[in-house]
């Protein structure tokens, strides 16, 4: 070891003694399973942290929850205590039914807790999901879905109504869906596969590329913006009216018979990334049957 590593592990090693930092020793787990029987369509509402969401559909009139908790603590008996604290809260009033995991335990705020969820939902009910530090998946023929993270990928498949997802240090991957579609993420790319555009559709990231192909939509304003990459679209599919290497504007040329929207556009922005209107590379097929209980293909960049 060279002097100046040898320098630099000792300062953090001062620091940490100095910030009176103490690693926890002692770690407990436990499942939390319910199911709610619902009589009517209500709006899923889940928020969590440290943790991952997956969401997938089920034909039955209930909504399945298991959280997967974790404690941390300086003795077992630390850890267990901080455990019961993480557990869901589940209220189901003015037309929501909201799940929400949180730290209640102030003796262990220091430490990496972490609860992640498991929902099945009714066909067709919208999604409004928000967690830290994980991924979030939601699978076939959900509704509007809403979707904040950070650290983690989102995936979305089949919503049938408005996208909204959000993160950060991730990707965004979208497929088979229509409606809005706004997609934000830095240090990630965004992937929107085989959608029918019915609405705004917005695509922003920095650090990542944005690769859209799309089913069938309306004549579409499109803008696409970015720095350090390059703009790839066929000619014959938009009618360009302002072209540099790292802007396009004009309109994307849209399906017969697919009437427009005076709302529909199209908007890409990146830095750092490239943008791809309907990509030529070969894409292959992921199996969704794991995650749903129908089987679904969707594409996905190699």
């Amino acid at each position: 070891m060279n002097e100046k590593a040898r320098k630099t592990i000792l300062c953090i090693a001062g620091f940490l003694v100095f910030a009176g930092c103490q690693v926890p020793q002692f770690s407990a787990t436990r499942d939390f399973e319910k199911v709610v029987p619902v009589s009517s369509q209500l709006e899923v509402v889940a928020n969590t942290f440290n943790g991952s969401i997956t969401v997938t559909p089920t034909d039955k009139p209930e909504i399945s929850i298991v959280a997967h908790a974790k404690s941390f603590g300086m003795t077992q008996e630390e850890a267990d205590e901080a455990l019961d604290g993480l557990f869901p809260v589940i209220d189901t009033s003015d037309g929501k039914l909201t799940i929400e995991c949180k730290k209640r335990n102030p003796t262990n705020l220091g430490f990496s807790d972490s609860v992640s969820l498991e929902l099945q939902v009714p066909v067709g009910w919208p999604l409004k999901l928000a967690t830290s530090n994980g991924n979030v998946t939601v699978g076939q023929m959900f509704g509007s879905v809403s979707i904040q993270t950070s650290n983690g990928k989102v995936e979305v498949f089949e919503a049938t109504g408005s996208v909204e997802a959000s993160t950060s240090n991730g990707k965004i991957f979208v497929a088979n869906s229509s409606g809005t579609i706004l997609a934000n993420t830095s240090n990630g790319s965004i992937y929107m596969m085989n959608c029918n555009l019915e609405g705004k559709c917005s695509l922003k990231t920095s650090n990542g590329s944005i690769k859209a192909r799309f089913a069938n939509h309306p004549d579409l304003p499109i803008r696409a913006k970015t720095s350090n990459g390059i703009i790839d679209c066929k000619s014959s599919e938009i009618r360009v009216e302002n072209k540099s290497k790292n802007t396009l504007s004009g309109i994307l040329l849209g399906t017969p018979a697919v009437d427009g929207s005076a709302n529909a556009s199209l908007e890409m922005e990146t830095s750092n990334g490239s943008i791809k209107i309907n990509p030529e590379e070969e894409l292959k097929s992921i199996d969704l049957s794991a995650r749903a209980p129908a089987t679904c293909l969707v594409e996905e960049k190699s």
